[in-house]
């Protein structure tokens, strides 16, 4: 992280707000090199009244921001190639289906012909020696008599059966999850489900739901996790992410908060 962008953090959303008139949430974002709301032309402005109004260059911050527009660009690209060879597939996999469809019309018309002639030459030609020995072998077989007692009976074994084949689960949830920051830090959280974002700056205690699936950005890694009272401690000085899902807690990288964030970088 350059210096002037250190100076410019330390002086706070509000008060560049309030001498510059940027947009407190744009400054947010600004100060922590987030450019998904950005347009273009909306950055370099932006970035052209803070480097008047303080009298310093932000060459990296610059530069950051034009990488991402320019990647941003070059994904809508290819997702257009993408999207028109797929088209061309599905029509050649249609004409390939209707090919298909009417080689077994043609089959199945085919051995219906030749089963019906097959029938009619039986009809006409009916064996008398087959038909003689059938009759004489007609006669009452094996009666089954059904006693409903005894299906009443058998019902009530397949419920004792299915009682004792059903498998008591028991599911252990997570109670609690804390997050506790060492010392003043900002902090973005999405939940996953919603894709809704939250952020704030703080220091101390930070209690999320347990229950659902996060995507944790802070500013710093001097913070310490609390699930079910058991701690995670983490140090660093760079930006840090991390993955909370189902009790569990990992480290992941910016492609891979992009990747779970639908493509966001924040």
């Amino acid at each position: 992280m350059s210096e002037e962008l250190q100076k410019l953090q330390s002086l706070g959303a509000q008060k560049i707000y309030e001498q510059t008139h940027i947009p407190v949430q744009n400054v947010q974002a600004l100060l922590h090199s987030s450019f998904d709301s950005f347009s273009r032309v909306q950055f370099l402005g932006f970035i052209s009244i803070l480097e008047r109004e303080y009298d310093i260059k932000l060459i990296e911050l610059r530069s950051l921001g034009l990488t991402h527009f320019t990647e941003k660009e070059t994904s809508i690209t290819d997702e257009s190639l993408f999207i028109t060879h797929k088209k061309k597939g599905k029509s050649n996999l249609l004409y390939i289906g209707i090919v298909v469809v009417l080689f077994i019309v043609v089959v199945l018309f085919s051995l219906s012909n030749i089963n019906s002639k097959e029938a009619e030459a039986e009809v006409q030609s009916p064996d008398n020696t087959l038909i003689d020995n059938i009759q004489k072998n007609i006669e009452p077989k094996h009666i089954v008599v059904i006693d409903e007692p005894t299906e009443v009976n058998t019902t009530k074994e397949q419920e004792n059966v299915a009682k004792e084949e059903t498998v008591e689960v028991k599911v252990v949830q997570v109670k609690s999850f804390k997050i506790v920051a060492k010392s003043k830090v900002w902090f973005g959280y999405v939940d996953i489900a919603t894709n809704k974002k939250y952020q704030k700056t703080f220091s101390g205690e930070k209690e999320l739901d347990p229950k659902k699936s996060w995507l944790l950005l802070f500013g710093h890694g001097y913070i310490d996790m609390f699930i079910d009272g058991k701690a995670v401690k983490f140090k660093s000085h760079d930006y840090t992410r991390f993955f909370y899902k189902d009790g569990e807690l990992r480290t992941i990288t910016a492609r891979e908060f992009k990747k779970l964030n639908r493509g966001s970088k924040w």
